[in-house]
Order: C-alpha cells, then sequence, then structure tokens
C-alpha cells in the first residue's frame, strides 16, 4: 500500500483526464516498486542458496571425516586386536587360555557392534527403524522441553528416504521454534491423504513478514530453513511457510506418494 501526492502550481481542480493519467502513472509505479521488490527477493533466496550449497558441502565433508574417524580409531582398531586374540586362541596349549582369549575377543566384538551402531545412527536415527516415521514423531515431540508440542499423526509407514526427510524437516522446524519463533505451543500434524503425505508444524510465536525475510534470512533461521526446503525437494515434494508479524508461523511440507494407503491416525 502507498500513497501518491500530486500537486500543482496553479489552483485548480483536477479533471477526469488528469485522474485518469495518474491512476496509469501510480500503476506503474506500484508495478515498478513491486518488481524491484521481487527482483531483491530472488537475488536473497539466490544467495542464500549458494551458502547453503557451500555449507552442505562443508557439512558432508566433515561428516566423511567423522565417520573415517570413528571407524579408523574405534571399529578398526577393534577388529585389529580382535584378530590378534583369535590367533592367541588358536596358539593356546590348553582350554582354559582358550576360553579366556575367546572371552575377550566375544567383549570384543560386542563393542565393535555398538560403535558400529553408534556410527549408523548418526546417519539414520534409529528410532524410525524401532517405531516408523510416526513414533519418531512423537518421541521427537516429546524431547522438546521447553515448548509444549501437541502431536497429531498417521500411524502410516512410508518409503525410508521419505520418512528421513520428514523426520529431519520436523526436527529441524521445532528447533527453528524454540531457537527464534519465542512460542509457547506448537501442533506438529502428519497425515496421509490420497497419494500425499504432508507435514505441519505450527506455532504461537511472534511470527514474521514472509515477504520482507525470503527463504535462508537470519530472521527465517537462515540455513535451517532452507535445508527443510532443500530436503522437501530433493523427495520430489515442496515446503511452505505461512507467518504474519504477531501471529505465528506455519511450516508446510507436502510430498507425492504414489500407491501409499491412508491408515487411521493415532
Amino acid at each position: 500500500v502507498g500513497v501518491l501526492n500530486v500537486h500543482t502550481v496553479e489552483q485548480r481542480e483536477f479533471t477526469a483526464g488528469d485522474v485518469e493519467l495518474l491512476l496509469v502513472i501510480g500503476r506503474l509505479i506500484a508495478g515498478a516498486l513491486h518488481q524491484a521488490r521481487l527482483h531483491r527477493q530472488l537475488v536473497a533466496r539466490e544467495r542464500a542458496h549458494e551458502n547453503f550449497v557451500e555449507q552442505v558441502i562443508e557439512a558432508q565433508e566433515l561428516e566423511r571425516r567423522r565417520l573415517a574417524g570413528d571407524i579408523h580409531d574405534g571399529i578398526s582398531q577393534r577388529l585389529i586386536t580382535l584378530s590378534y586374540r583369535l590367533d592367541a586362541a588358536t596358539r593356546a596349549t590348553d582350554a582354559a587360555a582358550m576360553a579366556e582369549q575367546l572371552g575377550m575377543a566375544r567383549e570384543l566384538v560386542d563393542l565393535t557392534l555398538q560403535e558400529a551402531r553408534a556410527a549408523i545412527s548418526g546417519l539414520r536415527p534409529p528410532v524410525l527403524d524401532d517405531l516408523g516415521l510416526a513414533g519418531g514423531l512423537a518421541s521427537l515431540a516429546r524431547s522438546i522441553g521447553q515448548i509444549d508440542v501437541k502431536v497429531e499423526l498417521a500411524d502410516t509407514r512410508l518409503p525410508d528416504h521419505i520418512e528421513l526427510a520428514l523426520y529431519r524437516i520436523a526436527q529441524e522446524c521445532l528447533q527453528n521454534v524454540v531457537k527464534h519463533a519465542g512460542a509457547s505451543t506448537a501442533r506438529l500434524m502428519f497425515a496421509v491423504d490420497d497419494d500425499t503425505a504432508r507435514l505441519e508444524i505450527v506455532d504461537d510465536g511472534v511470527g514474521f513478514d514472509t515477504f520482507e525475510h525470503p527463504l535462508g534470512s537470519d530472521e527465517m533461521g537462515g540455513y535451517g530453513l532452507l535445508s527443510m526446503a532443500e530436503r522437501a525437494e530433493i523427495v520430489g515434494g515442496r515446503l511452505n511457510i505461512r507467518s504474519r508479524p504477531g501471529a505465528g508461523t506455519a511450516v508446510t511440507a507436502t510430498i507425492p506418494l504414489p500407491n501409499v494407503a491412508d491408515e487411521p491416525a493415532v
């Protein structure tokens, strides 16, 4: 909304032609301002996307280094020691010595298995395999102690890569609610309708102007919300954000699901 003030040097009334001309000029100015705002938003989005790509590459490299370190320093070293124990067991001269070496070998197997599971859990949350997406989201909601999170969850299993994407989106979104929204309550919903899965997180926080602060800006949680949008797009979906200053925020991820049947909610 804007105001166009027009004045004349000589005092006179504006004619109908004057008014029509001024309306045309006003529309042209409004269109130009709107295009300028859209351009700024596009530039900000492109800049945020470039930053996001850089951060993703850096995060992937750090994750590879972490995994390599965990495997080298933990799992591989235990396997080497396990090999020594088994060799010692084969060279044992009596049953007691063999049993001792085999007992220590068994302990090493258990420790190695625990470390392998810990490394795997860093890539995919074990709760998804144990409880499914609905159970994982419920567990995630309970883990957010700073706000009251109410849940409405469909007990429907989805392909692994989609469950992981939706879980990570919910995880990042709830973290943003805690860090940026200043909310006291939030609602987490997951539903499957026809061939579409929908995840929605609504909070009663401070909200923001989505037009003035494009996706990826610091006011919207920066890297976090852009990461959520990218996760949705990778699995063929989209992320929609609705918010107004003082009216909270609603984040909705919609993912197409061919050949997925509805199941009752819990």
